[in-house]
C-alpha cells in the first residue's frame, strides 16, 4: 500500500500559520514610518511600542507549551490564530499610545502557541528524519511573512494608509482558522484521511533518543542542568535579536540611514527575506540529509546551527559598507544564515526533549529566545537615537550571533541528560512538573 501523504498537508499548515504570523507582526515595521509621523512618535517610543509585544508573548512561552502537550495542538492554535488577527485588526483602530502598547501586548498573547504547538505537530506527525525539512518549511514562513510581503504591505500603506494595512492583514488568519479544524487532528491515528502505509512511515525509523519509551517526568531544575538545553536556549536568543531588530527596524533603517522611499525600501528588502527563505529550507534539508547518511541526529543538526551562526556575522560589515545595494546584500546573507541554522535549532528540540514534553521544551526555548523581543527593538531605538546611526546596533546583532555559533560547537554534545521514569497517569502527553 502506498503511504497517503497527509502529514505534509499538517506541515504545508502550519508553514501557513508561520506566514500568517509573521505578516501580522512585520506591518508593525512596514508602517512604522507613517506611524511615527502621524502619532508623533520618536524613535526611543516607537522600539517599546515594537518589544511590547515579546513582553506577554516570551512571557507566556512555557505555560502555552505545557498547555500544547497537555491538551493538543488542534483547539489551541484555532483559538490563538483567531486571538491574534483580531489584535492585529484592532492596532490599526486605536491611535493613542498606551492603547497601541495595549493592544500589542494582547497580540503577544495570541501568538504566544504558535512555535510550542508547531514543533508539538511536527514531533507527533513526522519521523526524525522529516523533521529538518518540516521545521525548515515552517520557520520559512518567518520570512515568507515577514518579507515577502513587504512590497505589497508597503503598497497598502502608502496608497490606503496604515489603518487599512492591519485590518486586510488581520483578516486573513481567520481563514487560515478553518482550514485548520478541517484538515487537522491531535494525533495521526486518529485522522481518517492517514492510512496505514503512513502511519507505519510516520511512527517507524525515528532517530530521536527520546522517541521510543513511557513518556518522562522531569522537573524543571534537573532541564535547567543540561548544557543541551543551555546551548539551544542561547542560540535561539541570538537568532531572535537578530530577526527581531530586522523585523522591528529594518524598513525604518532602509528609509532613514539608506535613504530610500517606502516602495524602493519595500522591494529591497524581499531579498534579505528571499535568502532567509532557502537558508531555513536548505538547513533543514541539509540536516535531514546527513542524519539519513547515517550521522546522529544531534551532530547533524549541530553542523547547521553553527554554520549558519557563523554566516549571520556578515550583518557586521553590512553596518560599515557605504552603497545601498551591498548593505542589503550583506542583511542578506545574514539572515539567510540565521535562518540556516533555526529550521536546525527547532527540529533539535524533539531529539533532545523528554519523551511526551517536546512541545514544552519548545515553550522554555521560545521564552528565552523571545527575550531579544523584549531589547532588540528598544535597544536599537535608543541607540541609534543616541548615536545618530545604526551601525553599533547591527555590530552588538552580530556579535550576539558569533557567541552562539562557539556555544553550540561547545556545548551542545550526545549526551543523555534525561532518565525515563514511567508516568503514573494514564495519560500519553506526559508533562514537565
Amino acid at each position: 500500500m502506498k503511504p497517503t501523504n497527509k502529514r505534509w498537508i499538517v506541515a504545508t499548515l502550519i508553514f501557513l500559520a508561520t506566514s500568517i504570523n509573521y505578516l501580522d507582526r512585520s506591518v508593525l515595521g512596514v508602517a512604522g514610518p507613517s506611524m511615527m509621523k502621524d502619532l508623533n512618535m520618536d524613535k526611543i517610543q516607537f522600539g517599546v511600542l515594537g518589544s511590547a509585544f515579546f513582553w506577554t508573548y516570551a512571557l507566556m512561552q512555557i505555560p502555552v507549551g505545557v498547555l500544547v502537550d497537555k491538551i493538543g495542538a488542534r483547539a489551541i492554535y484555532a483559538i490563538a490564530i483567531v486571538w491574534w488577527s483580531i489584535c492585529s485588526m484592532l492596532t490599526g483602530m486605536v491611535r493613542s499610545f498606551g492603547l497601541l502598547i495595549g493592544v500589542r501586548a494582547l497580540m503577544g498573547i495570541g501568538e504566544s502557541p504558535a512555535f510550542p504547538t508547531n514543533v508539538r505537530v511536527i514531533s507527533d506527525w513526522l519521523p526524525s528524519r522529516e523533521r529538518g525539512i518540516a521545521n525548515g518549511l515552517f520557520t520559512m514562513g518567518i520570512a515568507v511573512g515577514a518579507g515577502l510581503t513587504t512590497p505589497a504591505v508597503a503598497w497598502v500603506v502608502t496608497t490606503l494608509g496604515w489603518e487599512t494595512a492591519f485590518l486586510l492583514t488581520g483578516a486573513i488568519g481567520v481563514i487560515w482558522a478553518g482550514l485548520w479544524l478541517f484538515h487537522f487532528t491531535n494525533k495521526p491515528k486518529d485522522n481518517k484521511k492517514v492510512n496505514a502505509a503512513e502511519l507505519a512511515h510516520i511512527i517507524s525509523g525515528d532517530a530521536a533518543p527520546q522517541a521510543a519509551g513511557p513518556v518522562v517526568k522531569i522537573r524543571w531544575a534537573q532541564m535547567l542542568r543540561s548544557k543541551n538545553v543551555w546551548a539551544i536556549l542561547y542560540g535561539l536568543f541570538a537568532q531572535d535579536y537578530l530577526l527581531y531588530l530586522m523585523l522591528t527596524w529594518l524598513p525604518v533603517y532602509l528609509v532613514t540611514e539608506r535613504k530610500m522611499t517606502l516602495i524602493t525600501a519595500g522591494f529591497y528588502a524581499i531579498l534579505p527575506w528571499v535568502c532567509a527563505s532557502i537558508g531555513a529550507l536548505l538547513g533543514g534539508y541539509l540536516s535531514d540529509r546527513m542524519i539519513k547518511n547515517g550521522l546522529s541526529a544531534v551532530r547533524a543538526r549541530r553542523r547547521v546551527m553553527a554554520t549558519g551562526m557563523i554566516v549571520s556575522l556578515a550583518i557586521i560589515p553590512a553596518a560599515f559598507v557605504g552603497d545601498q545595494l551591498s548593505a542589503v546584500l550583506l542583511i542578506a546573507a545574514s539572515l539567510g544564515g540565521m535562518m540556516f541554522s533555526n529550521g536546525a535549532s527547532w527540529a533539535i528540540v524533539s531529539e533532545i526533549a523528554p519523551n511526551g514534553a517536546s512541545g514544552t521544551l519548545a515553550g522554555m526555548q521560545n521564552f528565552i529566545g523571545n527575550i531579544a523581543g523584549w531589547i532588540a527593538p528598544i535597544l536599537t531605538g535608543f541607540i541609534a537615537t543616541v548615536t545618530g546611526s545604526f551601525i553599533s546596533a547591527l555590530v552588538i546583532a552580530g556579535l550576539i550571533g558569533g557567541a552562539a555559533a562557539v556555544i553550540y560547537l561547545v556545548l551542545l554534545k550526545e549526551r543523555k541528560e534525561f532518565t525515563p521514569e514511567p508516568a503514573t497517569t494514564s495519560s500519553t502527553e506526559g508533562a514537565l512538573q
